[in-house]
């Protein structure tokens, strides 16, 4: 099973139709359109699973509606959430939607967790989104939103899987450690460490993060390095996040 997060930074309103469209045929077809159609080769099948963050009532009309719709995708949430940005989950065949909900989360940002159960490989699945609290004055709301994840993560009998933008800075992490963490679990691999970066000032964060229980992770991989936009920019600020799982039995 293969799954894909990304924060497609849907706050900023420069090149933000480019930019998502780049982010999606890099997420369904593995790399921006003229290079797929330039490479002369079949692109790879998409994910079985995709989970975006900051998506805005423009982005989801717009770009994630109707490309996910042509994909074969079922679509959480069937509509836009009445907030200035949310997540979207969204699982293919093999993989159907047996039930959802989202959840609010203890936010001063209203922020909410989305979560699907779905049947697929021969499993029942819980799938989750979530983009957690902002700002370094959110490491109180952060800590206890991550709690709850976990928490209903550990809580599922079959796989489950949580992907997202936690926000959560390299201590904070560590707190809540030992954390089933994709990234770590492939072998930590230093050129896939950071998801965020702000070049200007010279940070880098991993901030997007892929949590397991009852699976085993593989080939975990960072996209969307590539300029997408007329001054050189990549489709977000944040890296897309991608791994393959297959259940423990």
């Amino acid at each position: 099973m293969r799954l894909l997060s990304w924060n497609l930074f849907g706050l900023s309103d420069e090149h933000l139709d480019l930019r998502t469209e780049a982010a999606l045929f890099t997420a369904l077809m593995g790399g921006p359109l003229e290079q797929i159609l330039a490479s002369g080769q079949p692109a790879p099948p998409p994910p079985d699973v995709l989970m975006f963050q900051e998506v805005v009532d423009r982005t989801w009309h717009a770009h994630l509606r109707p490309h996910l719709s042509a994909a074969g995708y079922e679509i959480v949430p069937a509509s836009p959430r009445p907030r200035e940005y949310f997540e979207v989950l969204a699982v293919r065949p093999p993989f159907k939607v047996l039930s959802h909900d989202i959840t609010p989360l203890d936010s001063f940002q209203a922020r909410e967790l989305t979560s699907v159960t779905a049947s697929g490989y021969g499993h029942t699945w819980l799938f989750m989104t979530a983009h957690l609290e902002s700002l370094k004055s959110g490491a109180a709301s952060r800590h206890i939103q991550a709690t709850q994840v976990l928490k209903r993560l550990r809580g599922h009998d079959g796989p489950a899987i949580f992907a997202g933008d936690t926000n959560l800075r390299m201590r904070e992490a560590d707190v809540l450690a030992p954390l089933p963490d994709a990234w770590e679990a492939t072998g930590a691999k230093k050129a896939e460490r950071f998801t965020w970066s702000k070049p200007k000032a010279s940070i880098q964060a991993r901030y997007d993060r892929i949590w397991g229980h009852n699976l085993r992770f593989s080939d975990f991989r960072c996209l969307g390095r590539q300029p997408v936009t007329p001054d050189k920019q990549p489709p977000s600020d944040h890296l897309g996040v991608s791994v393959t799982a297959v259940p423990n039995s």
